[in-house]
C-alpha cells in the first residue's frame, strides 16, 4: 500500500522543482540572452505485477495471473535548456552582438570559460571588451583590446577599426550541445560538460548594434504552470487518501 503513496509523493517533489523552474523562466523573460530550462522527468524501474491464484488441489501448481505493469514514481535527473534562438532587437549600441544562429560567445571569468548568448557588452576604461558582469570576452588572440572608440564587427566576428580598417581580432564563438550545457547561477552564462567546438567561420552571424532576446515563450510557461498545478494538487490528493488509510489502520483497526 504505501508504494502509492511514494508514488504521489515523487510526483509532487518533480512538480515543485518543474514549479521552480517555470518561476524562473518567468522572471528572466526580459533577460538577453537567457535559455529557457525545463526538469527532464525519468520514471523509477516499472515492476511487473502479477496475482497467485490458488491450485484446486495439492497435487496442481499455483497459478501465476498477470496483472500488468505498475510505475513506482517519477524523478527529474537533470535541468535540460530550449536553444532556439530567442529575437534579434536592435539597439543602435556598437558594443552589442547578437549571434543570428548556433554558438556561444566565450567569456573569461575566475572559474574559466564560460559560454553566453547575451551579448550585451561594454568597454572598459581600458578598452578591453567585457560583459555587463566585467568578464572578458575573449577572441581567437585572447581577451579582445584594446579597442578603439568606434569600431566595426563583420559578419564572421572580425573586428576592424573604423578609420584604419586594420584587423583587431576576431569573435571566438563555439558550439555546445544543448544535452552539455550547465546553467552558472541565475546568469546567463553556460558551462559545458565536454570541450566546445569551435564554430565554422562560414556559419557565423554576427549583427554589431544589436541584442538577442531571451527565448522563453511566456504563453506556454503559464499553460504549463497551470498543467503542473493540476497534477501537484493530484498527488496531494492521493498521498491525504493514503494518510486517511493509514490513520484508520493505526487508530480503528488496532483497537480491535
Amino acid at each position: 500500500m504505501l508504494r502509492g503513496l511514494y508514488t504521489a509523493a515523487s510526483g509532487m517533489v518533480l512538480n515543485n522543482q518543474q514549479s521552480d523552474a517555470i518561476e524562473r523562466n518567468i522572471e528572466n523573460v526580459n533577460s538577453p540572452g537567457y535559455l529557457e530550462e525545463s526538469e527532464h522527468a525519468v520514471a523509477f524501474p516499472q515492476l511487473f505485477v502479477s496475482r497467485i491464484t490458488p491450485s484446486k488441489s495439492s497435487a496442481e501448481p499455483s497459478e501465476n495471473v498477470p496483472l500488468g505493469i505498475m510505475g513506482t514514481g517519477v524523478y527529474s535527473d537533470k535541468t535540460v535548456y530550449r536553444t532556439e534562438p530567442g529575437l534579434i532587437r536592435e539597439t543602435g549600441n556598437n558594443t552589442d552582438m547578437a549571434i543570428n544562429g548556433e554558438g556561444y560567445f566565450v567569456v573569461e571569468t575566475l572559474d574559466g570559460d564560460k559560454y553566453t548568448r547575451n551579448g550585451h557588452f561594454q568597454i572598459d576604461p581600458s578598452g578591453m571588451l567585457r560583459t555587463a558582469g566585467g568578464n572578458l570576452v575573449i577572441g581567437q588572440n585572447g581577451p579582445i583590446g584594446p579597442l578603439p572608440d568606434d569600431f566595426i564587427i563583420g559578419l564572421d566576428g572580425t573586428i576592424v577599426g573604423k578609420d584604419n580598417r586594420q584587423v583587431i581580432d576576431r569573435l571566438k564563438i563555439v558550439n555546445i550541445p544543448a544535452d552539455n550545457l550547465q546553467r552558472e547561477g541565475l546568469t546567463s552564462l553556460y558551462d559545458s560538460n565536454t570541450a566546445p567546438v569551435d564554430a565554422d567561420a562560414q556559419n557565423i552571424e554576427i549583427r554589431q548594434g544589436f541584442i538577442e532576446e531571451s527565448n522563453v515563450d511566456i504563453n506556454a510557461q503559464m499553460v504549463k504552470m497551470v498543467q503542473v498545478t493540476r497534477s501537484y494538487s493530484a498527488n496531494q490528493r492521493v498521498v491525504q487518501t493514503y494518510n486517511s488509510i493509514l490513520e484508520k489502520a493505526a487508530n480503528d483497526i488496532g483497537k480491535l
